[in-house]
């Protein structure tokens, strides 16, 4: 099972938010089908400038994908593009973003209904079950014109592949190349693809910069790039993350 979803469709569905914790806009990518195994889950947040996101935990396994602007999580700074992993209960945080804001993508295999904040939360976390983060950027970033002029595809690992089947990779194309994606782990439980530069060219469209796309284990993608390059960011979810905690 193959969804996709491009920013320009994604859009008219943003909204903004302005509570206690949060300040800036959602945009939903994929919202989940409640009858469906896995039920991903995708959207896209623009944190406002110079807010702080407080420390918080979730119930499913989830990354993010950083895409823009600046941020420290905790103590450590936040590069774009990165990514962050974190398992049900492990609560991490918290999120300052800089004078430009930060966007983040928030993609979930399993979909879940919000944050549970600390210390208000802290009857609800569940301490007895193993808890895993990661977090994973590339070596370096590149632009647009670099992209543009890469001589052949370059493939660099963000989260070293686990047992489990947890990792994530980042992958640059030059322009109207094909190469294949890292190969799934036998314990992969699916994967996200997003798009950070350039296009991603699947299933007959042209996915452009701040796309989106699910892959379930059993579906095979090749890498695609359109006439400008392509630089994405591929998240692979462990087997555990098809059971809810």
């Amino acid at each position: 099972m193959i969804q996709q979803q491009t920013h320009a469709r994604a859009k008219p569905a943003c909204r903004t938010v302005a509570k206690a914790q949060f300040v800036g806009t959602v945009t939903d990518f994929l919202v989940a089908d409640r009858h469906s195994h896995p039920r991903p889950q995708a959207f896209l947040v623009e944190q406002s400038a110079n807010w702080c996101l407080p420390t918080h935990f979730h119930l499913e396994h989830q990354f993010q994908v950083f895409v823009a602007g600046g941020a420290t999580l905790g103590k450590h700074p936040v590069t774009t593009p990165s990514v962050h992993y974190a398992s049900p209960h492990s609560a991490y945080g918290p999120l300052n973003s800089g004078a430009e804001g930060v966007s983040y993508f928030t993609l979930r295999l399993l979909s879940d209904d919000g944050a549970w904040y600390l210390p208000e939360a802290r009857g609800k976390l569940k301490l007895r079950i193993p808890k895993r983060q990661a977090h994973g950027a590339p070596a370096g970033n590149i632009s647009n014109e670099q992209l543009t002029a890469l001589a052949a595809p370059a493939q660099e690992t963000l989260i070293q592949p686990e047992a489990g089947g947890l990792a994530a990779w980042i992958v640059r194309l030059p322009p109207n190349t094909s190469a294949a994606a890292p190969p799934p782990h036998p314990s992969g439980a699916g994967r996200f693809y997003v798009v950070t530069q350039g296009a991603l060219r699947a299933n007959g469209e042209e996915l452009p910069r701040l796309s989106t796309l699910f892959a379930s284990p059993d579906d095979t993608l090749d890498l695609v790039s359109g006439s400008n390059g392509l630089e994405v960011v591929i998240v692979q979810y462990p087997a555990e993350a098809l059971v809810s905690v």
